[in-house]
């Protein structure tokens, strides 16, 4: 199954890729085979995630990390979506996503995102946002990735991109506003100012 990797020239990249997937292997194809319910599928689906991480092999500090397996998890879980999209030939996006991302007019969240000391309260709020949201907002802001790595990373288009930030930031603005904590976390923080 490693031989694909050969045809990387950076020594460093191929042994980083290689213990990717002797470390994830197991648990990509799970995650595979439990969308495409086909391991054939879900077989092309690993191979096409590990070499989707050529992309981002410079991103990853560690390899047995908590950061680089919840990448590694978004990659495989989105390629495995859009090959079941691809034979079902379901579209990508819909023409009330794009007309919903041109007349949104929502302000941005970046400033939010930075005051939140408090990891553990935004991971509890993300945890409460559909997954696909949770990704882009991860995507974006922690792992840092441009609209444009996300899109690959997630095998969706730009546009889809944008539209998914777009209801992610809603979505978590609605539900930071009904969180007690968080608005107990405004107050402190408006207090030492």
């Amino acid at each position: 199954m490693l031989q694909f990797l050969m045809i990387i020239d950076n020594v460093e990249s191929r042994s980083k890729l290689e213990l990717i997937y002797e470390t994830y292997h197991k648990e990509m194809y799970f995650i595979a085979h439990d969308i495409l319910k086909n391991t054939h599928d879900a077989q092309d689906a690993v191979q096409t995630s590990i070499l989707k991480m050529i992309t981002y092999i410079e991103k990853i500090d560690e390899v047995k990390c908590n950061k680089t397996k919840y990448l590694i998890v978004t990659i495989v879980r989105n390629t495995a979506i859009d090959i079941y999209r691809k034979k079902n030939k379901q579209p990508v996006i819909e023409i009330d996503d794009i007309s919903e991302l041109i007349q949104s007019n929502v302000p941005s969240m970046d400033e939010l995102v930075i005051r939140i000391s408090d990891a553990k309260m935004l991971a509890k709020n993300l945890a409460k946002l559909k997954i696909e949201y949770a990704d882009v907002l991860t995507l974006k802001y922690y792992h840092e990735f441009d609209d444009k790595e996300i899109a690959n990373a997630l095998c969706i288009s730009y546009e889809n991109v944008r539209v998914r930030l777009c209801r992610a930031k809603n979505e978590l603005k609605k539900i930071m506003k009904n969180d007690q904590e968080f608005d107990v976390y405004q107050r402190k923080c408006a207090n030492e100012r």
